[in-house]
């Protein structure tokens, strides 16, 4: 039905009334429940039973949780008056023990199961100070006869409340968790919430369906015991999410602050874990009943109506005026735009500018270290040029907790299956990378392990007015090795190489490494002639050999400087240079190409085909891909090259059992094709990201 629909049958009392029996006039925390046959079950809490508006009997005609079946546009009640509670009825004790409805699906024993809350007050109030969960409990419900099967405590059946909202995948079910100690402080105003787990959802996961086993916990960016369970989402005062799936999209609707909050929030999310983003707000303070009612309690009804979102909301309100007219404590229906992913088509005919390296974030100042499993919103206009679709960037993760992961793309499009850098526990690491740009010229970035991110400017893509790539044979420009001392600048010249870059080149791409560090340290690199920027290239750690590729301007003098902050042997590797001449480039989200773990390992040696199909258009001379090894078993150079040529251009340097990530330039056969070894066995991810 839709959300007019509802309104009209939730317009008058005594829903679901019939011979002999009361039908519905009050309720909220309305919860829907698809089952099999078409049929839908609507549980709720503290519900009161009525053919017309007047509740001021109300105790008398009171269930703590009772329902309706629809089935189309018929409805029929389940309970009733009395405390003829749906759930649990004979082990409760009205206004101190209680039952209240939450989440649930099918299982996987063809059984409907159904979260609840075990509420408990002391003072034997009801829904009123002193009231509080004390566990979580979970009914399995026959989906034909509506029969309650069994009503016992749940794997989980800690206050926490596993269980507050269930979404299923193809593998797992989630269980989202929410506190929902309203009841605690005697205030009348948000104080009343306990605000040391009110601001936060939970989330666990049992194999789908089963809901009988003991779940794992999202601890951010992995799964494990309850003892390490970390909030998934953090957010005002209260912060209950109620989450569907539609399709591939993650949808949760949430009544911020509950019954104190303005406004409903509606988020998206490509995994039931996140990362999540605000997709609308809807400001619904108009949208009361009274203008001393409240709105509480959103929930996403279980199927779209003309493709979008049919959202309810709870309605109360100062008792003496809900009990004298129970349309004020019956929910309200609206339909709301469902949430998609912008769908970006491949950007083509682009040019680059490049600019000296500048700094659009860094989250250790101000001090907004990333969270595993969240994202992060980089604004870069003012960094990029002002008709910028894409930019090239430099990540660091600074101290990450532990092995793990940074991605990165254009906000509202949908987070691909491709990675930038890899981290290890302590270790600061950065990559280079070419992204597209969302219309308001930002960037996100997802970190799978808590870490500070650092984003740095250095080249924006552009529709006119920019150069193109011209793609070289590999050429040194360090010799055998550039010794630079700690805090000092070395210079690489690059304007004596006429006979491969020419006079109005306007950047040069290069991968720059340093072999055998003995110390912690990093590397700066940009335009002689210009004040060093506040800005890195490289990061590397004692006795790990590492490399990155640059995209650097060159500035009068024609050469580029290196500063290092400990002593360091740098290399410098020419693959590429820039000018109105060169190679338009073709930029999409990018795009997993290749992903050897589905296979054996490659052994030490072994030449990777990578098959790049329609990640680059026809005829595309050169390729920026980020190359990772998973699981090197040893120190090794990574080589990619276009197959018909020779193995001479280092990507990067494997690490032993170390997952590392480098973005590279790389010529392609006239084939199209890609080739790349790694000097010892590993694993081998290839992520396109741009083609010239």
């Amino acid at each position: 039905m839709s959300a007019a629909q509802l309104n009209t049958v939730f317009s008058s009392p005594g829903i679901g009334a019939g011979a002999g029996v009361v039908g519905v006039a009050g309720a909220d925390y309305q919860h829907v429940y698809p089952l099999p046959d078409g049929r839908f079950l609507w549980l709720f809490q503290d519900v009161f039973f009525s053919n017309d508006d007047d509740l001021r009997d109300s105790l008398g005609a009171a269930a703590h949780n009772a329902g309706l079946v629809q089935d189309g546009s018929c409805w029929t009640v389940l309970g009733g008056p009395g405390m003829q509670n749906y759930i649990g009825s004979s082990l409760t004790t009205p206004l101190r023990r209680w039952f209240w409805p939450m989440g649930g699906e099918m299982g996987s024993d063809g059984a409907l199961w159904v979260f609840m809350a075990e509420m408990f007050n002391p003072r034997n109030t009801g829904a009123a100070y002193g009231a509080a969960p004390v566990a979580t409990w979970v009914a399995r419900i026959n989906p034909s006869t509506l029969a309650v099967l069994s009503f016992a405590k749940a794997p989980d059946a800690s206050s926490r409340l596993y269980g507050w909202s269930v979404v299923s995948d193809d593998t797992h079910s989630y269980l989202y968790g929410h506190c929902y100690r309203q009841f605690i402080n005697n205030v009348n105003s948000v104080a009343q919430f306990d605000a040391g787990c009110m601001p936060h959802t939970y989330l666990a996961r049992v194999p789908k369906g089963r809901f009988d086993l003991a779940p794992e916990y999202w601890n951010g960016g992995s799964w494990g015991g309850a003892a390490a369970a970390r909030p998934l989402m953090t957010r005002g005062a209260a912060n209950p999410m109620d989450v569907r799936r539609f399709g591939e999209v993650y949808v949760n609707v949430t009544k911020i602050d509950d019954w104190w909050g303005a406004w409903v929030y509606i988020d998206k999310a490509p995994n039931p874990w996140g990362p999540w983003e605000n997709d609308q707000s809807r400001f619904i303070v108009a949208e009361r009943k009274c203008s001393v009612c409240g709105i509480y309690h959103a929930q996403i009804l279980p199927t779209l109506v003309d493709g979008a979102l049919v959202v309810s909301w709870s309605n109360g309100g100062p008792f003496n005026l809900w009990q004298a007219d129970a349309d004020l404590y019956r929910p309200s229906f609206v339909s709301m735009p469902l949430p998609t992913y912008r769908t970006d088509p491949p950007a083509p005919g682009l040019t680059m500018t490049s600019r000296d390296p500048v700094r659009a974030i860094d989250t250790r100042s101000p001090a907004k270290r990333m969270r595993g499993g969240s994202m992060l919103t980089v604004a870069l206009a003012g960094k990029v040029a002002p008709t910028a679709v894409g930019a090239v960037v430099n990540l660091t993760a600074v101290n990450p907790a532990g092995i793990g992961y940074l991605t990165a793309w254009p906000c509202g499009a949908r987070m691909p299956l491709a990675s930038v850098l890899n981290t290890v526990a302590g270790q600061n690491t950065a990559n280079g990378a070419h992204v597209r740009l969302d219309h308001q010229q930002r960037l996100c970035v997802y970190a799978s392990i808590d870490t500070d991110v650092v984003v740095d400017v250095t080249g924006s893509y552009v529709s006119t007015g920019g150069a193109g790539l011209h793609v070289l044979n590999p050429t040194r420009l360090s010799g055998d090795g550039l010794p630079v001392g700690a805090q000092a600048t070395a210079a690489v010249p690059v304007a004596d190489l006429h006979d491969e870059v020419p006079a109005n080149a306007s950047a040069v791409t290069v991968t720059v490494s340093v072999a055998q560090p003995t110390a912690k340290g990093y590397l700066t690199v940009w335009p002689c002639g210009t004040t060093m920027p506040v800005a890195s290239t490289l990061n590397f750690h004692a006795g790990s050999p590492v490399a990155n590729s640059a995209t650097v301007p060159l500035g009068g003098s024609g050469d580029l400087c290196v500063f290092s902050s400990v002593a360091a042997t740098v290399t410098v590797d020419l693959v590429g240079w820039w000018s109105a001449s060169g190679a338009p480039a073709r930029l999409e989200l990018s795009r997993r190409v290749i992903d050897t773990r589905d296979g054996a390992r490659p052994v030490a040696g072994e030449v990777v085909d990578v098959p790049l199909g329609d990640a680059v258009q026809p005829g595309a001379q050169a390729v920026v891909a980020n190359i990772t090894v998973v699981r090197p078993t040893g120190t090794g150079d990574v080589l990619a090259w276009a197959c018909d040529g020779e193995p001479e251009a280092l990507t990067l340097v494997a690490a032993n059992n170390v997952n590392r990530a480098g973005v590279g330039l790389t010529a392609l056969a006239d084939d199209n094709s890609l080739c790349v070894r790694s000097n010892v066995a590993a694993h081998v991810v290839v992520d396109v990201m741009v083609s010239f």
